[in-house]
């Protein structure tokens, strides 16, 4: 009985959406309330989190640098995990702001680059937010952060004295100039949508303009990053750590690789690989769910299928985050041969990656083109 309700849970909402693919859907219409509940009830609020845990931990930093003991380190890089969960949760927003001059890549580059830091920390130039900007961004964001600020081979002693005395002062200046330009970055994105009347916000939702001509341009747009999105938590972020991944063998063909490599977890440093994806799937639901588009379906349930789509769309969301989250870090599970503990997150996860590409896509009459990760 367990074996197969385990059959159920993983496999049956898969079956499903390739049985149950819908017919191309007809033009939107009746788009304005979406785009403006899509824009006011789930990215700006995304945004306005990740500002705020962005402040919050700039703070954070300069009071751990001015007195760095063992209870406000913990609560520094409470306020970093913070900050990168919330950045993850706006993974599906990667257009527009986010992306205008790579700025992306500024606040979220792995690895980072361990020769950049290092040159960092030894040279005697001030420590400025100026100076670790033109480091490049392998030197500066989040990843960097998580390379000051957790070391596994060390206790968390020992990583405390690495901030302590004249030796840690410098570190605790990079820690300060790196996280000061982390909040600027993303301040500048934030700022982007917030604007008022030429803010990307008002292009999104009033489509008919330079940026966007129709309704079904956004739809394409979004849709579009929501599949990437879960293609890369799905594939690059579980499924090629956990030796599920794909890649072209010396004839071209594709065929799967079965070596599993704890290292390809992102965040591995800070044991939140498990916490990465699942802020994934978050931002996914609330830009779906509390965006209102799987409600905008179900109020246009012309065909009969957009509300099953906008119902088992639903639900893949709510399955994979009821999945348990490991009591032991995922990067000891997958170095040790147990990383069947979170064979689940591949699975599900391929499941919503299927429901975006065979039903969400389809209704909404996207075409989501050829992607480079895409096994097709």
């Amino acid at each position: 009985m367990l074996k197969k309700l385990l059959f159920c849970l993983l496999f049956l909402p898969t079956l499903v959406a390739a049985e149950t693919t819908p017919n191309p859907a007809v033009p939107l219409t009746d788009t304005e309330v979406l785009l403006g509940r899509l824009v006011n009830n789930a990215i700006i609020p995304l945004y306005r989190e990740l500002q705020v845990t962005a402040n919050t931990l700039e703070q954070r930093s300069k009071a751990f640098c001015s007195e760095p003991n063992a209870e406000k380190f913990k609560v520094l890089r409470e306020g970093w995990g913070e900050t990168l969960l919330a950045w993850h949760r706006t993974d599906a927003l990667l257009f527009g702001p986010a992306v205008e001059e790579q700025v992306d890549f500024r606040i979220n580059f792995n690895p980072p680059k361990k020769l950049i830091i290092s040159r960092l920390l030894t040279d005697d130039l001030p420590m400025t937010p100026e100076l670790v900007d033109k480091s490049g961004v392998g030197g500066q964001g989040l990843g960097t952060l998580e390379f000051l600020l957790f070391d596994r081979d060390k206790t968390e002693t020992e990583q405390l004295s690495a901030f302590q005395g004249e030796a840690g002062k410098r570190r605790c200046a990079y820690v300060q100039a790196a996280s000061q330009l982390l909040h600027q970055d993303i301040s500048t994105i934030a700022d982007g949508w917030l604007k008022d009347s030429k803010g990307y916000a008002t292009a999104f939702r009033t489509p008919g303009n330079a940026t966007f001509a129709n309704a079904q341009q956004v739809i394409d747009l979004l849709v579009g990053k929501l599949y990437q999105s879960a293609e890369k938590t799905t594939k690059n972020r579980i499924g090629n750590p956990l030796g599920k991944g794909v890649d072209l063998n010396t004839g071209g063909k594709q065929e799967v690789i079965n070596t599993s490599n704890a290292y390809q977890l992102e965040a591995w440093r800070s044991g939140y690989s498990i916490q990465v994806i699942r802020a994934n799937v978050e931002g996914m639901q609330r830009i779906l769910r509390d965006g209102g588009l799987l409600q905008w379906l179900r109020e246009h349930n012309r065909s009969g299928a957009e509300k099953f789509v906008a119902d088992a769309m639903e639900q893949r969301l709510d399955n994979y985050l009821k999945l348990p989250q490991p009591q032991t870090d995922p990067f000891t599970l997958v170095s040790t041969g147990q990383s069947k503990e979170l064979e689940g997150y591949y699975f599900l996860g391929n499941d919503i990656l299927n429901g975006v590409k065979l039903q969400l896509a389809k209704i909404l009459g996207v075409n989501l083109g050829f992607n480079d990760n895409d096994g097709d």
